[in-house]
């Protein structure tokens, strides 16, 4: 997706130029359309179960996530009941030991968002090839100079005859077999 939303950014500035009456006259007609990215992934074959998949592996990270939280309350709660019967040194050994186990939250907290995020990745990009790889399909195919993307909202307005995301989504499916056997 981050492809896409370049590629939209970029070609933003020279679509506006090639869409003016000049533009075209001299051009011979630049042929625009585009497409609901955010559509497209959400319907491509193998992106929902991407998502469960993920979704299934982050609930276990945050029930790790959960009990080293709630171990956390409860020495606090202990530090606090037990911090007026508790000599200096054996408060600042109790203090002591709840800022390192609050370390070690905050580092398997961002190592396992670390985590997420590269396994978000690793099972998005495939499917994200196959979005790409249809979407220059379609614009090859039926000659399209520029495809944009609708949903980094840089468009304020389109024709719907210009919209190329049912094709794209029909490529998508129609090559979902040829890439579940690769």
């Amino acid at each position: 997706m981050g492809k896409l939303l370049k590629f939209a950014a970029a070609a933003a500035g020279l679509a506006l130029a090639a869409t003016s009456p000049l533009a075209a006259q001299a051009t011979g007609g630049v042929k625009l359309g585009y497409i609901n990215s955010q559509r497209v992934l959400q319907e491509a074959p193998g992106a929902a179960e991407a998502r469960s998949t993920l979704e299934q592996e982050m609930a276990g990270w945050q029930a790790q996530l959960k009990a080293m939280d709630d171990s956390l309350a409860t020495m606090m709660q202990q530090l606090n009941q037990q911090s007026v019967l508790l000599s200096a040194d054996a408060k600042k050994q109790k203090e002591d030991e709840l800022r390192q186990k609050q370390g070690a939250f905050q580092q398997r907290a961002q190592a396992l968002q670390e985590t997420a995020g590269q396994r978000q990745e690793a099972l998005m990009k495939p499917i994200l090839d196959r979005v790409q790889a249809a979407i220059n399909d379609v614009r090859q195919a039926e000659g399209y100079a520029f495809i944009f993307d609708m949903a980094s909202q840089a468009m304020v307005a389109a024709d719907p005859t210009l919209d190329l995301t049912e094709k794209v989504l029909g490529r998508l499916k129609a090559a979902a077999p040829t890439a579940a056997a690769k």
